[in-house]
């Protein structure tokens, strides 16, 4: 009498295959809720306080030596990951706010003898779209002082485009172009500047050129749409 046993080896290599699918995707869900879910809180002193997703980078934040008090202090801590895709930064004391579409790496900057009273910068994690807000000390007429700047600039531009633009009942210009830097590197350049009063606000993004698309261009309404003076949205 013989008994014969068949093995079936496919089917216990599904059965393995499955199993490791399985694992691969239990890990990629877990990094996907921690990333998402560790935000950063950034406080200086009593001026302004945000929080962002830790795995964005914030970079460029400057405060004019004028105005006292510049510590700053950050701190991470678990949440909900937020449903939103801007997070929105707030300038208690410099009376502005605006989303923008990542996180910020605090880096405090020195602007010497300038006129820039704020300046926080803003860019993506891969580092190859940037930009700014800043917030000038400007009693001058914006027209005059912005053609000043552009004839007097070195900048090499390959398309310039110029118009006029209100920002939430806030007159401005808005400035579209196309630059060549001197290592001849093409890049998309979109900026608003606003006139209120003695304060001239300054909106900036930049992307290469062969990275420019009308997703970029809606990022850039977005910000701009968002900014706001002498308001603190909740």
């Amino acid at each position: 009498m013989y008994i014969i046993y068949i093995r079936n080896y496919k089917k216990r290599l599904v059965y393995l295959s499955i199993i490791i699918g399985l694992w691969i995707l239990l890990f990629f869900l877990t990094e996907l809720f921690f990333s998402n879910s560790l935000t950063t809180n950034i406080t200086i002193e009593n001026y302004l306080s945000f929080s962002c997703p830790a795995k964005y980078d914030i970079d460029n934040v400057y405060v004019n030596e004028s105005v006292k008090g510049n510590l700053i202090e950050t701190g991470s801590n678990f949440k909900k990951p937020r449903a939103e895709e801007f997070s929105t930064y707030k300038s208690i004391e410099g009376g502005f706010s605006f989303k923008y579409p990542s996180a910020f790496l605090l880096d405090e900057q020195e602007f010497e003898g300038t006129e820039i009273l704020y300046h926080v910068g803003f860019k993506d994690r891969s580092n190859t779209s940037h930009g700014f807000v800043q917030v000038w000390n400007l009693p001058y007429d914006l027209n005059e002082f912005l053609s000043k700047s552009k004839s007097t600039s070195e900048q090499q531009y390959k398309q310039f485009e110029e118009k006029a633009v209100t920002v939430n009942s806030i007159p401005g210009i808005l400035w579209d172009y196309t630059v060549i830097t001197h290592d001849n590197k093409s890049y998309k350049g979109n900026e608003v500047f606003l006139k209120k009063d003695d304060k001239m606000y300054r909106i900036s993004y930049f992307v290469p050129e062969r990275l420019w698309s009308k997703n970029e261009s809606k990022l850039f309404e977005s910000i701009v749409s968002s900014f706001k003076t002498n308001a603190i949205e909740n």
